[in-house]
């Protein structure tokens, strides 16, 4: 991330190894971080999005509330947990929107998380409408039940950032804003730079 004219770049498919639902998907992500930002200027950041060592093609949406996560960490310079992994596709109003094979995303996450030898604080962050769709295995259940590793259940992005980050959503997107407002400085004509006001970022409006 960095001050630029190029907006956010999904460099899967620059490479032409995205998938039409992935591109649409980043389409509406690029929507909602607009929105989220806040910003009464236009966007004046580079910020490319990739993922690394993947070279097959990929599709889906399911990636795409961790990647306006992503973004905003980024952007906002605020680490994300790497205890906790993500799945739900976002609308342009940052509701997390559930997706297929969730039973089997869970279960590959607590493999990787058993075969590493972690135990405690890890865990999922699942769209809540999914909710209803676990059937998960024995070990699993037992070891949330244990406490050793946690399904969220999660309908915003708001959500995703407070766990994610352990700050406050509205707080991260202050900072995040700070920073894009820093680089439209940096790059606007001069004498356009000062802008109006800027209201304090939130939850988009419905």
């Amino acid at each position: 991330v960095g001050p630029g004219s190029a907006g956010f770049i999904n460099v899967e498919r620059e490479a032409e190894l995205s998938g039409s639902i992935h591109t649409k998907a980043f389409y509406i992500l690029e929507g909602l971080l607009r929105s989220l930002l806040a910003c009464h200027h236009p966007i004046a950041l580079d910020a490319s999005l990739a993922f690394e060592q993947s070279y097959g093609g990929i599709d889906g949406d399911s990636a795409s509330g961790a990647e306006t996560c992503c973004l905003l960490s980024a952007l906002a310079r605020i680490p994300l947990r790497q205890d906790l992994a993500m799945t739900g596709a976002i609308d342009q109003f940052g509701n997390i929107l559930p997706v297929g094979g969730v039973n089997e995303k869970i279960e590959g996450f607590f493999d990787v998380w058993v075969d590493r030898g972690m135990d405690g604080a890890g865990g999922v962050l699942i769209p809540e409408s999914n909710g209803g769709d676990l059937m998960l295995r024995p070990d699993l259940v037992e070891a949330a039940r244990e406490g050793r590793f946690a399904i969220h259940a999660i309908s915003t992005i708001h959500q995703a950032l407070e766990l994610l980050t352990g700050q406050s959503a509205e707080w991260v997107l202050r900072r995040a804003e700070a920073r894009s407002r820093r680089f439209w400085k940096l790059v606007a004509p001069r004498g356009q730079a000062s802008g109006p006001p800027v209201r304090s970022p939130g939850r988009p409006a419905r």
